[in-house]
């Protein structure tokens, strides 16, 4: 083991200090740490960051920086590492400033609202909900008049026959309709603005 490598590795060692927790503190890679204290040179990144780590791990195990970082020089060609792998040793943390939170709630709030626009199109294309549960299909009856009821949406209008029927606030619906005689085809329309029409035929027979 080299000269430099066994100072870090003696200094950490007296501190009892391992080297999971060093890389923890300092916030290394270990492997970083792990060529320090081997002089494993070229597996560090680039000169400057190489650098910075000695100096980093120097003050960490308390160590003569500028001595330390003397016999580093001596041992390590800069021109030899020059251009090796990057340094993504430290982890990189994110604080939650105000102005960072103040774009999220911007970014949020646009996000909300584009939603809503999204929605509210897509209700516009589609067309609205209709439930018929009276009268039910292919029904005779010997009645002059069947009670036409159903539920559709709250902003909806429906039709019966070309009639337009109320609508609650609830989407509810009901209607008479008085019957002729042999087969009487009734068709339920809900409409919106802009909106296909949602359309239900049922069939009643009155027989004397």
């Amino acid at each position: 083991m080299n000269k430099i490598g066994g100072i870090f590795s003696s200094a950490r060692n007296k501190k009892r200090i391992s080297l999971k927790k060093a890389a923890e503190d300092l916030l290394i890679n270990r492997e970083n740490l792990e060529a320090i204290e081997t002089s494993d040179w070229q597996s560090l990144p680039e000169p400057p960051f190489a650098q910075g780590f000695v100096r980093s791990y120097a003050e960490y195990l308390g160590l003569d920086v500028e001595h330390t970082l003397a016999l580093f020089r001596r041992e390590y060609d800069e021109v030899k590492y020059q251009g090796k792998k990057p340094a993504h040793s430290a982890k990189k943390r994110f604080y939650l400033t105000p102005s960072r939170f103040a774009s999220f709630l911007t970014i949020a709030a646009i996000l909300v609202f584009v939603v809503y626009l999204v929605l509210q199109y897509l209700s516009v294309l589609s067309s609205p909900k209709l439930e018929v549960n009276s009268p039910p299909d292919d029904l005779t009856t010997s009645i002059p008049a069947v009670a036409i009821s159903g539920k559709t949406e709250k902003d909806a209008t429906v039709a019966v026959n070309g009639e337009f029927v109320a609508v609650s606030q609830d989407g509810e619906f009901s209607y008479q309709l008085v019957l002729t005689e042999g087969r009487n085809e009734i068709e339920i329309v809900a409409s919106k603005k802009l909106s296909p029409k949602s359309k239900r035929v049922k069939v009643v027979r009155l027989i004397r």
